[in-house]
């Protein structure tokens, strides 16, 4: 695993969206060690086929425990089975983006200052055009796709059972580092209107 290896975690029910999201992460500056987890939320055989399609690095697993709320239970059960190797981790929805050039972006952040959270802004988001709006750990001024943690298990949080459960998991891991996380002005990702995000 590289020094600033990142696992991209995608967690889908096979919306349309997902070729578009496995698309924005093809030109990107993949390193030794990156990875892409798309991740069933339950049995998905047809993301299955179209991530095979798309020959990134990494592979399909699929969720054998409770499905829904909005892809958490998926991303809780990679968190819980270590199943993500990269140094860091990342998340995408399968209805969100990633800008050209995001993974290089995050690299060159990381090594600026390694070890810690970083929050990136988000652009497109139906209620304010650009996340974050402030430097400030609050439900609705973060998302998913802006989030880049390292993968410490012992640091890491979970994702909350609800719509902001986002906002759960990025409290609970920044509880723990004393510095707090470091916000970044790139826009590294394209949230996707909430109507097409319902789940």
């Amino acid at each position: 695993m590289g020094e600033f290896s990142v696992s991209v975690v995608i967690a889908t029910i096979s919306r349309p969206t997902l070729a578009r999201t496995l698309g924005s992460l093809r030109g990107q500056a993949w390193g030794p060690g990156d990875e892409v987890l798309v991740v069933g939320d339950g049995s998905q055989p047809v993301a299955r086929e179209l991530f095979e399609q798309f020959g990134l690095p990494g592979r399909f697993v699929e969720n054998p425990g409770p499905t829904g709320t909005w892809g958490h239970h998926a991303r809780n059960w990679v968190l819980d089975t270590r199943l993500a190797r990269g140094a860091y981790l990342m998340a995408l929805d399968d209805d969100d983006e990633y800008h050209p050039g995001a993974l290089a972006a995050v690299r060159r952040a990381l090594g600026e200052n390694p070890g810690r959270p970083h929050i990136f802004r988000m652009t497109g988001h139906p209620l304010n055009p650009l996340l974050w709006a402030r430097p400030v750990l609050e439900v609705g001024n973060l998302g998913t796709p802006m989030l880049v943690f390292p993968n410490d298990p012992a640091r890491l949080g979970r994702y909350g059972m609800w719509g902001a459960g986002d906002f759960d998991f990025c409290a609970q891991t920044c509880a723990h580092f004393p510095d707090g996380p470091v916000w970044r002005e790139e826009p590294v990702c394209m949230v996707r209107p909430w109507g097409a995000r319902a789940r």
